[in-house]
């Protein structure tokens, strides 16, 4: 016997299971909708002819609704048709089940009864032990509803009502994003929202709760009269966000609410006033529009207050502060780009006297810190054989000794290379060329511009050898402003080039398990003389130093306004062990040789001497198990340590760690040693609780830069986090300071606490 093919009985007749809907075309996003649909298409089936005929448009097809059921049945006596026997009805996307459905015809009434079962087509799914709504869609009633959204959430209900409009009203609700055990329910989820009364407003997309008590573990913390979230299948909407709430010693407590506005569905803007306890309030904002070919974000701050110290106590004249960061990115085509990055802020300790973030993050190619502030507009071409850039850039410092008078305005700093297709002496060349122009309200202003060319081919010889020749040549041409009115701007040309060759051997020995490759390198070149032109400034190569990462480049000095002359020599091992399961030690160590001293580089540069110190890498990757990176450099003769950083990180059943360990002679820092240890300490303890601490400390100077302390717990649908920070640093006013922050997490009902 098949489905839909019960023998009927009395004046009952047979009906065809799969119809198309003849009048009933509203809809009500519930499950009582679909039930109304399949059961509206069976009370008038459709004659063979035009069920065979193919649907003329896809709309057509969009209102097929397919009914399946072990016994559908017309008693024309009662005015009623019954579906019965495990009933499924598809329609868009929408899928309902249920163990009985009846159709009265005569007053418009449908019911669905036992385990009433409606999966969306966003995956969302929602039970009822019966339902009942009217023919037009306008009253309807249902008992026992749970529903089931995606990604998460979980909610109940002793019945539901749809009114006329369009509001869906609950009595006796429980929400939860937490998994809940069906089976015995011994143990309760971690949190609960009961209330008695909700009303889902399907145009709105919220969520409102009458008499909200929200339960930790099955105990109640928490009574709202009101208390109103969005449907978790919801898209972005206005509405007031989870607050940010804490204490530190320059603040004083203080308590931040945001509010976003939605103002399409593209854009949104956050306002977020923030109350101090020891200073005046500060207003947040961000701004966030998404286009066609990109997206731009907006973010920053005001307020209207005196400087203020490390313990908050106001000094000075009342002015208007603030900040703003922005960026924006956009697709011109295929292979173009162009984007800008803004960071300004009303003075150097703006950020750090009311714990702003942000300072660091990429907003374009350029990418600034905590001790100093990037803007930037920028175009970018980037295909496989080429590369092109033109950028405007200005800085702002965050330190004392940082002037903006002396800090550059980048009008602009253009790049440009190519990648010949077509090999010259079956070798690779690269066309490149380079501009910078540099203007300053106190100093030297500058101007440059450069091109060269460069050539390099790779040939396997006898035994396995890998000899690559080199060569390159440039062409600069500088102009530098006075450095005191009345002098004439001037000018400087030069014309550098290297020529040499690199070899390399590497030998390669595998045992079970374990694969080993040894490779000695040398580089042997020659750069011409006169690069050192005393009018040349050197702008773009302050901060270099020669380590592993450029040991073997024919110019170690970086960029353009250095030149390293004469001949040298670099030599080193390089060395790669690896199992069959992934684990991975890697090292080099090596060392470079000049022909003559050069005074344009400083100790710092590794490049003064005539020869380099040792410098030396190794890399320990076995996995989440066992990380490690030593970086070092030690001192020519006397193998004395001049640079090391050192940092391991493991993991041993319940405990993480990581540590590094920073230490800088004073020889290369200006006099200054820097020796740091900063560790990360992790414990996972019971039930879901873990215990973090964090500290970076100057060895040299016996303070901690930074500490932390937290306790944390997390499940699958909440989070608890207690942290304690201090740093013992000082900058001007601005001394020690400590705060103490408690962040809760509710999945799908937000953060509380705020912050990362």
């Amino acid at each position: 016997m098949q489905r839909g093919e019960t023998p009927s009985e009395g004046r009952k007749r047979r009906l065809s299971p799969s119809v198309t809907p003849p009048r009933l075309s509203s809809t009500w996003a519930t499950p009582a909708w679909v039930v109304l649909m399949a059961v509206a298409a069976v009370a008038a089936p459709v004659s063979p002819a035009v069920a065979q005929e193919p649907a003329p448009n896809a709309a057509a097809d969009a209102e097929l609704v397919m009914l399946e059921a072990d016994r559908l049945v017309e008693d024309q006596d009662s005015g009623t048709i019954t579906a019965e026997g495990d009933v499924k009805a598809r329609y868009q996307g929408r899928t309902l089940r249920a163990d009985r459905l009846i159709y009265d015809l005569e007053n418009g009434s449908i019911r669905a009864s036992g385990g009433v079962e409606l999966v969306a087509a966003d995956g969302s799914v929602q039970y009822a032990e019966e339902m009942q709504v009217d023919e037009g869609l306008a009253l309807g009633v249902a008992t026992e509803l749970r529903a089931r959204f995606q990604p998460e959430g979980v909610l109940a209900a002793r019945s539901a009502v749809r009114r006329e409009a369009g509001d869906n009203e609950l009595d006796y609700v429980v929400y939860t994003s937490c998994p809940v055990c069906e089976e015995d329910g011994a143990r309760p989820p971690t949190w609960t929202l009961r209330a008695r009364r909700a009303v889902q407003d399907p145009e709105s997309q919220m969520i409102s709760y009458r008499d909200a008590v929200l339960e930790v573990a099955g105990v109640p913390v928490f009574y709202a009269p009101y208390f109103s979230h969005p449907d978790p299948t919801a898209g972005p909407r206005s509405g007031f966000l989870q607050p940010d709430f804490g204490r530190n010693g320059r603040l004083g407590a203080f308590y931040e609410q945001p509010y976003v506005w939605a103002i399409s569905p593209h854009q949104d803007l956050t306002v977020s006033p923030r109350l101090h306890e020891k200073v005046r309030p500060l207003l947040g904002f961000e701004y966030r529009r998404r286009f066609w070919s990109g997206d731009i974000l907006i973010d920053g701050s005001v307020t209207a207050e005196r400087d203020f110290d490390g313990e908050g106590d106001r000094f000075g004249d009342d002015s208007f502060r603030g900040h703003v960061f922005a960026t924006g990115a956009f697709r011109i085509n295929e292979d173009w780009d162009w984007g800008f990055g803004a960071e300004r802020a009303s003075d150097d300790l703006y950020l750090r006297r009311y714990d702003l973030d942000g300072a660091g993050d990429p907003r374009g190619p350029l990418v600034g810190d905590y001790t100093r502030l990037i803007s930037q507009l920028y175009v970018e071409r980037q295909t496989p054989a080429s590369y092109a850039t033109l950028r405007t850039v200005s800085f702002q410092g965050l330190l004392e000794q940082d002037g903006s008078e002396r800090l550059p305005l980048v009008l602009p700093q253009g790049e440009i290379s190519q990648n010949l297709t077509e090999p010259l002496f079956e070798g690779q060349v690269r066309l490149a060329a380079s501009t910078a122009l540099l203007e300053r309200s106190e100093g030297v202003d500058s101007a440059r511009v450069s091109a060269g060319v460069s050539w390099r081919r790779d040939w396997i010889m006898g035994p396995g050898l890998v000899v690559s020749p080199f060569a390159e040549t440039r062409a600069d041409y500088y102009r530098f402003g006075p450095n005191t009115p009345g002098q004439a701007d001037q000018d400087a040309t030069r014309s550098v080039g290297v020529g040499g060759v690199e070899v390399s051997w590497p030998l390669v020995r595998t045992t079970q398990g374990l694969s080993v490759v040894v490779e000695p390198v040398v580089m042997a070149a020659i750069g011409s003389q006169g690069g050192a032109d005393p009018v040349i400034v050197n702008e773009d190569s302050q901060a270099f130093e020669l380590d592993e990462s450029n040991l073997f480049r024919p110019n170690a000095a970086p960029n353009y306004d250095l030149w390293e002359p004469g001949q040298r020599i670099s030599a080193g091992l390089r060395a790669t062990a690896r199992t069959d399961a992934g684990a991975t030690v890697t090292g080099l160590i090596g060392r470079r040789w000049r022909s003559d001293a050069e005074p344009a580089f400083t100790p710092s540069t590794n490049l003064n001497g005539r020869a380099s110190d040792w410098v030396g890498a190794v890399q320990v990757d076995f996995g989440d198990r066992l990380q490690a990176n030593v970086r070092s450099r030690l001192r020519d003769g006397s193998l004395a340590l001049q640079r090391l950083d050192a940092g391991v990180s493991a993991r041993l059943g319940r405990f993480a760690a990581g540590v590094r360990y920073l230490n800088v002679d004073g020889a290369l820092n200006a006099g200054d040693r820097v020796e740091e240890l900063a560790a990360d300490i992790s414990a996972r303890l019971v039930d879901g609780w873990s215990a973090n601490v964090g500290f970076r400390r100057d060895l040299d100077s016996d303070i901690n830069l930074q500490q932390r302390l937290a306790l944390i717990y997390q499940d699958d649908c909440s989070f608890l986090e207690l942290a304690y920070s201090r740093s013992e640093t000082f900058d001007r006013r601005l001394g020690p300071s400590e705060g103490f922050r408690i962040r809760v997490g509710l999945t799908t009902l937000g953060v509380i606490g705020g912050g990362d």
